[in-house]
């Protein structure tokens, strides 16, 4: 399975191999609803994975990265809160993402999304 088939292909897109990965699991776990890189209208910020029907957005983070930035992303996260009532899952792993590390963000997002769905 390619995660590109998931992609917008008239948009440039930044995937991690994290993202790739966690994607691939969550097809495979039957985990269906997200769309991948959903772009929204703030400052700029695109949610790796997006459940549009329980507007839950989700944010993989690689600690390289992300540390670098965590103030200004976590702002930008809380005006997609504020702004289009989304639910905020943000998960941080440190590179290479790990087996463990990947089945347990896969465990977690589906519990939320499980969960979610059923209120």
């Amino acid at each position: 399975m390619s995660y590109k088939r998931f992609l917008d292909p008239n948009t440039n897109y930044t995937v991690s191999n994290a993202e790739i990965a966690i994607q691939k699991e969550l097809y495979v776990q039957e985990c269906w609803g997200s769309e991948t890189q959903k772009p929204f209208c703030l400052q700029s910020t695109t949610p790796d994975f997006y459940f549009s029907d329980i507007n839950l957005a989700i944010y993989i983070d690689g600690a390289q990265i992300h540390q670098k930035r965590e103030e200004k992303d976590e702002e930008l996260r809380r005006l997609l809160k504020k702004r289009h009532g989304c639910k905020i899952l943000s998960y941080t792993y440190k590179a290479p993402l790990t087996k463990k590390r990947r089945d347990d963000i896969v465990a977690d997002i589906i519990d939320n999304v499980t969960g979610y769905r059923k209120l």
